[in-house]
């Protein structure tokens, strides 16, 4: 995002020698103030990007998708924000633990079973048809589900998604 820019708190991946980052750092700080060396793999910058930078399109179109339905009713997108800011650090505090299953493979224990979300995709296509918007973008994040579903992983943590995402 253009506004992020020279922004302390913005944080720009690096990769490649180490050298070469140490020395020039503190010039590549006034682009981004968290400023991150990965490695020495020249690739690992664009990997971690497209890997953490992922979730914005989607999170996006989430909001977006509940500001089409608030206007609707006549209520203002602003009165939606305090609320997702809220759903979005819940995300933020589960996230340790969905990388720890992913990471172990054992999607046993959830906290969170992936049949809730599949349960839910029946109400997301009402909640569309009440608030006469166009849900047609969670298709994709359903169908997976589905698959998932079938392939026996319903009481299963919803971080087993990420076994239909690996090809």
């Amino acid at each position: 995002m253009p506004e992020a820019v020279g922004k302390p708190d913005t944080l720009l991946y690096y990769a490649g020698f180490r050298e070469v980052f140490d020395t020039h750092v503190e010039t590549l700080r006034v682009m981004g103030g968290d400023t991150v060396h990965l490695g020495t793999e020249p690739d690992l910058a664009s990997l971690y990007e497209l890997a953490a930078g992922g979730t914005l399109l989607p999170a996006l179109l989430g909001f977006f998708q509940g500001a089409a339905l608030v206007t609707a009713r006549g209520l203002e997108a602003q009165t939606l924000v305090s609320h997702t800011v809220k759903w979005l650090r819940m995300i933020e505090s589960v996230l340790p633990q969905f990388a720890a299953e992913i990471d172990s493979g054992d999607y046993g224990n959830p906290s969170s079973a992936l049949g809730l979300f599949y349960e839910g995709i029946a109400h997301d296509h009402s909640i569309g048809e009440e608030g006469n918007i166009d849900v047609s973008w969670n298709e994709p994040m359903h169908d997976l589900l589905r698959r998932a579903v079938d392939q026996g992983h319903r009481d299963h943590s919803v971080s087993a998604l990420v076994e239909l995402l690996r090809k």
